[in-house]
């Protein structure tokens, strides 16, 4: 699969997420949401990726070298995990507005699946913003949601043997357990693509 290369980012990637930002940022003022706080939690999340994103993809493809990485490092922390928050939000909304009957889990619920939401967030989906530390080509990226996409299979596979043999016990924390486990897979998926990339 080989390695990115810093140098080798491609500006259409980063014009094809802000623009997509945008949208979303137009379409939330369109759209009546019927939670009026979590209104404000897309509204600002979209705001703060349209202007955060392309700072730290050019920190990333530009500045992350000498000095200025050392001096710019603590921002690109906080715009790393900022992004986190935004792109968790996205999913967030495209459940809602798809009328997904999980979203109230993903809203009531955030301080479970939030930090889990972290363990796929780090190594797929800032791979595919374009903004981790080793940036990948779209060929790398197949490979990665590949694996991703049969980790989560298998997460979600182990979930259902789980809900089916102790699912009585479990209660109204079955639909937090199965996306806990799909999260894993996915997570785990990602990172075993990256290994198998780094050899």
């Amino acid at each position: 699969m080989g390695k990115g290369s810093g140098d080798s980012r491609s500006l259409l990637r980063l014009l094809v997420w802000e623009g997509l930002a945008l949208a979303w940022f137009v379409h939330l003022g369109r759209h009546p949401l019927a939670i009026p706080i979590w209104s404000l939690h897309f509204h600002y999340g979209a705001l703060f990726f349209l202007a955060a994103y392309p700072l730290l993809y050019v920190y990333r493809w530009k500045l992350a070298d000498g000095i200025l990485r050392f001096i710019l490092w603590p921002v690109s922390f906080v715009l790393g995990w900022g992004l986190g928050v935004s792109t968790y939000l996205w999913v967030t909304y495209i459940l809602f507005f798809t009328g997904n009957p999980f979203t109230r889990s993903f809203m009531n619920h955030w301080w479970v699946l939030g930090p889990l939401y972290g363990f796929l967030y780090f190594p797929l989906i800032q791979p595919l913003l374009g903004t981790s530390v080793k940036y990948q080509s779209l060929g790398q990226l197949f490979w990665t949601f590949l694996y991703s996409g049969l980790g989560g299979f298998l997460g979600y596979l182990l979930g259902a043997f789980v809900d089916k043999k102790y699912g009585v016990s479990i209660g109204d924390n079955r639909f937090l357990l199965w996306v806990t486990l799909l999260l894993i897979g996915a997570a785990v998926g990602a990172m075993a693509a990256r290994r198998a990339g780094a050899k």
